[in-house]
C-alpha cells in the first residue's frame, strides 16, 4: 500500500493552510540540479506563487518535501526546492574560516532574511556543525550566485542547508555537515535497478594539487610552495610516493598569495580543492519506500553511504532522490556527477 501524502501551504507571514491529501505526486529532490516537484489534489484551492509548500506522509515518515510554489493550475501545484530561494547574486570575497556553516548562515541572513523586500523574515537557521573552508576568487569582490555558492560548499565540505518544517509560524532550517553513514549492498533482493557511472579519481578528475606562489613569473620554473595528492581513501597527503595515490594523476593549480594577512594553511587548501573529487560518480538504485533496512527518515541529502555492488565498494554521498505515488520504490541518487546536461554547478 502506498503511503498517503498530505500537503500544506505556508504564506510568507507564517500562516499555514489546512492540510490537503494528494491524489498524485512526484517528488524529485536533487541538491546539484534543483529539480521541480509536483503535487495534485482533488479540492479546488487557490495557491499563491511564491508561497511555501510542505509535504508529509500521513504515516509519520517525516517531512518529505519543503519548497516554494512555482505554479498552480487545475489542482496541480509545481514547486522548487526551498534552497532555490537564494538563486541570486551577492558580492563574493576572499575568505578563510573555521565554519562554512556560520559563513553560509551569515550570507543567507544578510542577503535574504534581512532584505525586507524578499519577504523571508520567518526563516530561522540553526548551525549544527563547523567545517573549515576557503574561498579565493581571483579578483574580488566577484558577482556570484548564492545558490551555486552553497552547492559548491556542499560538494567541497558536504554541508547541507535543510528544511525541518515550520513551528510557531517560523520556518526552521539547519546547516550541517553530515557524518553519519548508511550501507547498501546488491545482495538485498529488494534493492533493484542499479546504475553506476564512475569517473575514477585521477582519470579526468583532479587528484594532484600544485600550490604556486603568486610571484611566479616563469611557467617553466614555477615557485612551488607545496604539493598534495588525493588518495583512494579520500585523504590528502604530501608524500609523492604514498601507495594509495591513483596514477596517472591529473593536476590542479592553486595560486597562493604569501603577502595576505589571513593566509590559509596548505593542507586546508588541499582539503578544499581535492576532496570534492572523491565522489566523482553517479549511482542510482531503487529501494522500497517502506524498507526496514534503510528507513525513509535516514534518507537525508548529504548522508554518507558505503555501497557494495558486484564486489566493488564505493564510498559515496546521497545527493538526491525521487519518489511518486505510481511506485512503491524510491530512487536514490549518489555522487557528484550528473549525466544530464541540466547540471547547474559550474
Amino acid at each position: 500500500m502506498r503511503p498517503t501524502l498530505n500537503i500544506w501551504a505556508i504564506r510568507r507571514d507564517g500562516t499555514t493552510s489546512e492540510s490537503h491529501t494528494t491524489v498524485s505526486y512526484l517528488i524529485s529532490r536533487d541538491y546539484l540540479t534543483a529539480e521541480k516537484s509536483s503535487f495534485e489534489i482533488l479540492e479546488d484551492v487557490e495557491f499563491q506563487n511564491g508561497d511555501f509548500l510542505m509535504a508529509k506522509f500521513q504515516e509519520g515518515k517525516g517531512v518529505a518535501f519543503f519548497g516554494i510554489i512555482d505554479s498552480s493550475e487545475n489542482n496541480k501545484i509545481v514547486c522548487n526546492d526551498l534552497f532555490t530561494i537564494v538563486n541570486f547574486e551577492f558580492p563574493a570575497t576572499r575568505i578563510t574560516g573555521d565554519s562554512f556553516e556560520n559563513h553560509a548562515r551569515n550570507l543567507i541572513n544578510r542577503y535574504l532574511v534581512q532584505d525586507v523586500n524578499k519577504l523571508m523574515g520567518i526563516l530561522d537557521i540553526n548551525v549544527m556543525s563547523n567545517t573549515r573552508h576557503i574561498y579565493q576568487p581571483a579578483e574580488p569582490p566577484t558577482p556570484t550566485n548564492l545558490m551555486k555558492y552553497l552547492i559548491n560548499g556542499f560538494k567541497k565540505y558536504n554541508v547541507v542547508w535543510s528544511m525541518d518544517g515550520i513551528s510557531n509560524g517560523r520556518i526552521k532550517s539547519t546547516l550541517n555537515a553530515c557524518t553519519e553513514t548508511i550501507q547498501l549492498k546488491d545482495n538485498v533482493t529488494s534493492f533493484e535497478n542499479w546504475d553506476i557511472s564512475t569517473t575514477e579519481v585521477g582519470k579526468g578528475v583532479e587528484n594532484h594539487l600544485l600550490i604556486i606562489n603568486k610571484n611566479t613569473t616563469n611557467s617553466e620554473g614555477p615557485n612551488i610552495l607545496s604539493q598534495w595528492w588525493l588518495t583512494r581513501d579520500n585523504e590528502v597527503v604530501s608524500n609523492v610516493n604514498h601507495p594509495s595515490i591513483i596514477k596517472p594523476t591529473k593536476t590542479k593549480v592553486w595560486i597562493y598569495d604569501t603577502t595576505e594577512e589571513d593566509k590559509p594553511a596548505y593542507e586546508d587548501v588541499a582539503n578544499s580543492e581535492l576532496k570534492g573529487s572523491y565522489y566523482s560518480h553517479e549511482i542510482t538504485v531503487d529501494i522500497p519506500i517502506d524498507s526496514e533496512i534503510i528507513q525513509f527518515e535516514l534518507l537525508t541529502i548529504g548522508r554518507l553511504a558505503t555501497i557494495v555492488h558486484k564486489e566493488t565498494t564505493y564510498q559515496s554521498v546521497l545527493t538526491g532522490y525521487t519518489l511518486s505515488n505510481e511506485s512503491q520504490a524510491i530512487t536514490l541518487r549518489f555522487g557528484h556527477i550528473r549525466s544530464r546536461l541540466s547540471e547547474l554547478l559550474e
